[in-house]
Order: C-alpha cells, then structure tokens, then sequence
C-alpha cells in the first residue's frame, strides 16, 4: 500500500500566498519608502550602522562584519581510517 494515495494532495491548502515571508516583506516596506522619496538601501545601511557603532549591538557588528569581510571559511578534517571504518558499517549492515 502506498504512503499516498492516488489523486488526493499531500498539500491540500496548497502552495502559501506570497506576501508572507520576511524576505517579502521588506521588500514590500523599502518599496514603500522609495515611494515616499528616499532610494536604495541606505535606510537599512544607516540603521545597521547605527546599531552596529552607536548601540553596540553584537548581531548588527557581526552582520556588518561578515558583509565587508566575508565568513570566515570552516575546515572540516576527517580521519581517513575512521571514515573508512564508517562507511564499511553503513555498507555492510
């Protein structure tokens, strides 16, 4: 027997509205405020800073970091007999 069965939807309400997520939003608000007069993104670029320089907020310093410099990149080291070691397991059984 199948998990689904044939003509009946997974997702009976079907795919959300757009307009809900965050993303979408935003763009919704900067589009207002270009309306009223002002361009780009400098609001969010002036807000940013302003909470990045004037209040000190970690997250804000961070974003901005991670913006002008880039993440830092990960190294991830794997030992090459205990991946061996492990994939033998997942094969086998």
């Amino acid at each position: 027997m199948s998990r689904f069965e044939k003509g009946i939807s997974g997702n009976p309400k079907g795919r959300p509205k757009k307009g809900h997520s965050l993303t979408e939003l935003l763009e919704k608000a900067l589009q207002k405020k270009r309306e009223e007069g002002i361009k780009g993104m400098e609001p969010l670029a002036d807000a940013l800073l302003d909470l990045a320089l004037k209040q000190k907020n970690i997250a804000a310093i961070k974003y901005c970091y991670d913006r002008i410099d880039g993440k830092p990149t990960e190294t991830i080291q794997l030992m090459e007999n205990a991946l061996d070691s492990k994939l033998e397991e997942i094969l086998n059984g």
